[in-house]
């Protein structure tokens, strides 16, 4: 592997996506870009069901690549594929021993058990209600990421058969929050609401699914996955669109009364960009913002049409 070197490589029904970003001091390049499509049969519903299929692809990824030897890249999984969970731990519990306790909680968070599940956690920044400030005190919030262990085991068979090097699989929904990160600094509102007490709505346009995220500070503290996206066959797809954040603000409000939300960013759009921002002005109490990440580099270094937002995120997941 080069020196300095990350790639990134999602798999979604709109296809697999590589990216290849090398870090230059303070600044990046994205060195090359791959895309190759995919069989219908290969992922439905966001789910992979023909890992079969997937490996036969990524075996012409990899051709498409042109790299000898096994190339290292970080995955991104369908988000139908995975599940996501928040928990609190003690604060004076070492990491391993909440590891260890997973272990015997795990189904009460989400649909697995530890037997039949791979799963990790990372700890967060969290708006704990003012009231409870001891809580904040005492405990540490943490996200939970779960697959079943058959699923992993084949899709981990697919990749390394193929040619690739796994460095780690994750949820493509924390790949494309990841990727909001390193927008433009000068981007509008992207500052305030990093560095705001209030939460921030990102949603992520995907062909088949896209994605609506909470933010707080740089995490990620809500995912929620909506079957609706480029490739939808639908004349009323904005309005759609519409109706699906207005319906998570109006979830989030009751979950999270004390969280306000300070602005909603739209990233990955590109025809329906500015339909969807004038739709939702009138539809929501906050402003809302076009983001790009991609905007970062230069116009030679970018791709065509949307959906790269996960595989840079997954290369970067490395680097910030």
């Amino acid at each position: 592997m080069r020196k300095n070197v990350h790639c990134g490589i999602s798999i979604s029904g709109g296809g697999l996506r590589y990216v290849e970003l090398k870090k230059e001091g303070t600044s990046l390049k994205c060195n090359a870009r791959a895309k190759v499509f995919l069989p219908k049969e290969v992922i439905q519903m966001e789910s992979v069901i023909d890992t079969e299929a997937l490996y036969l692809a990524l075996k012409k990824l990899k051709k498409k690549i042109g790299r000898f030897g096994k190339v290292k890249a970080a995955f991104g999984i369908p988000m139908r594929d995975s599940h996501e969970g928040f928990v609190d731990f003690p604060r004076n519990m070492p990491f391993d021993e909440v590891i260890k306790s997973l272990h015997w909680q795990l189904d009460q968070y989400l649909p697995l058990t530890a037997e039949k599940a791979y799963y990790d956690a990372v700890e967060i920044d969290f708006p704990f209600p003012p009231k409870d400030s001891n809580q904040r005190e005492s405990f540490r919030k943490y996200l939970v990421i779960a697959s079943s262990k058959s699923f992993i085991d084949k899709i981990m068979k697919a990749i390394t058969s193929a040619g690739f090097f796994p460095t780690a699989l994750e949820p493509t929904s924390i790949a494309l929050f990841r990727s909001a990160l390193i927008s433009p600094k000068d981007s509008e509102g992207l500052a305030d609401a990093f560095d705001s007490k209030e939460g921030y709505l990102s949603f992520f346009l995907g062909d088949t699914i896209s994605l609506i995220a909470l933010g707080y500070k740089d995490d990620g503290i809500f995912y929620r996955p909506v079957m609706l996206g480029r490739k939808t066959n639908s004349e009323y797809l904005v309005q759609n669109i519409v109706k699906e954040i207005k319906f998570t603000v109006d979830y989030l409000n009751g979950y999270y009364p004390y969280l306000g939300i300070n602005r909603l960013f739209l990233i990955g759009l590109t025809k329906l960009a500015s339909e969807l921002r004038d739709a939702l002005k009138s539809a929501v109490a906050f402003p809302v913002t076009l983001l790009d990440p991609w905007k970062n580099f230069p116009l030679d270094e970018r791709p065509r049409g949307g959906g790269w937002e996960a595989p840079l995120g997954l290369a970067l997941r490395d680097i910030i």
